[in-house]
C-alpha cells in the first residue's frame, strides 16, 4: 500500500511539474490577439502554450525515439506490440460498450480479450480478428457523450495531448480497466516502462496515419489538431452518423494577415515555403 501511495504522489508531482513548465512557454507559443473567442475553445491561450510544450517534447524526445524504434524493430514485432496494447484495452471496450447499450459488441470485446490473451499469446497475435471478431473501441468519454453529457471546452493536456472537459474522465476509467495497472501497481519502474512503450507505439501509429506530413503542410497546426480532434470525437460518439453540414460548420475558417497575403500573392507564407 505504501508503494501505491508513493506512486500516486509521484504521478501528481509529475503532472504539476509539466503543467508549470507548459505555462513557462507562453512566450514561445503563437497566441493570436483574439484567442478564446472560439465557442469550443475559451482557454485557447493556455491550450496553445500547452500545445507548444507538447510539440517541443515530441520534437526533442518522442519522435526521435519512435523513429529509432521503427528503424531497429522488425514490422512483425511492431505489430505484436500494437496488438498486445490493443488487447489490454479490450476490458475497457467491453465495459463501455455495455454502458452504451451495445451489449453484443461488449460480449465480442470480452471474447476478443479471452481469445487473444490465450491462443494469441498475451495479445501478441490478433487471433480474434482472424476469425471475424472485429474490434469495437469505446471509451468513457464516448459513453458520457452517448448519455448526453456535453463535450465541454477543448483542452490540451501535458503529454496526453488533445482532450476536452468530458473526455478527461476517460483516463481514470481507462487506467482502472487496464490489467497492466494491477500487475505493475507496486512497481513504478515497470509502470513507467509500459507508459513509454505505449507512447512510442501510439506515436508510431500517428506516423503511419500521416501526422508529420499534416504538421508540415497546415497553416496553423494548433487549429488543425483542435478541429480534427473535435470532429473525430463527435463522429466516435455518434458512431459515424453525423450531419456533414454540421461538421463543415464546426471547422475554423482560416484568416491571413493582409500584408502577408499581399507579399505572397494571396497565399500564406507557410504554403510558399513548401514550394
Amino acid at each position: 500500500m505504501k508503494h501505491g501511495v508513493t506512486k500516486m504522489k509521484n504521478t501528481k508531482i509529475l503532472i504539476l511539474t509539466l503543467s508549470a513548465l507548459s505555462l513557462g512557454l507562453s512566450g514561445c507559443a503563437n497566441v493570436p490577439s483574439d484567442a478564446g473567442q472560439h465557442p469550443d475553445d475559451p482557454y485557447e491561450g493556455f491550450n496553445r502554450n500547452m500545445h507548444a510544450f507538447n510539440v517541443m517534447l515530441d520534437d526533442v524526445a518522442l519522435r526521435p525515439v519512435t523513429k529509432g524504434y521503427r528503424w531497429v524493430t522488425p514490422q512483425i514485432a511492431q505489430d505484436g506490440v500494437s496488438n498486445a496494447i490493443d488487447n489490454l484495452g479490450e476490458v475497457n471496450n467491453t465495459l463501455n460498450n455495455v454502458l452504451q447499450g451495445k451489449v453484443d459488441q461488449g460480449i465480442t470485446s470480452a471474447f476478443r480479450f479471452l481469445l487473444n490473451s490465450t491462443i494469441g499469446v498475451f495479445g501478441l497475435l490478433d487471433v480474434a480478428s482472424w476469425v471475424g471478431m472485429e474490434r469495437a473501441p469505446e471509451d468513457f468519454g464516448q459513453t458520457l457523450g452517448v448519455w448526453g453529457v456535453p463535450e465541454g471546452p477543448y483542452l490540451e493536456l501535458p503529454l496526453l495531448g488533445p482532450s476536452g472537459a468530458r473526455d478527461i474522465f476517460k483516463w481514470p476509467v481507462q487506467t482502472a480497466t487496464n490489467p497492466i495497472t494491477y500487475v505493475t501497481w507496486d512497481e513504478w519502474g515497470w509502470s513507467a516502462a509500459y507508459a513509454a512503450v505505449d507512447a512510442v507505439d501510439a506515436r508510431s501509429r500517428m506516423m503511419d496515419a500521416g501526422l508529420d506530413d499534416m504538421r508540415a503542410n497546415v497553416v496553423d497546426e494548433y487549429v488543425a489538431v483542435r478541429d480534427a480532434y473535435r470532429q473525430s470525437r463527435r463522429m466516435a460518439v455518434a458512431d459515424g452518423q453525423i450531419d456533414e453540414d454540421a461538421q463543415l460548420n464546426s471547422l475554423t475558417p482560416l484568416s491571413f494577415d493582409d500584408e502577408e497575403a499581399e507579399e505572397d500573392g494571396g497565399k500564406p507564407a507557410e504554403m510558399e515555403k513548401e514550394k
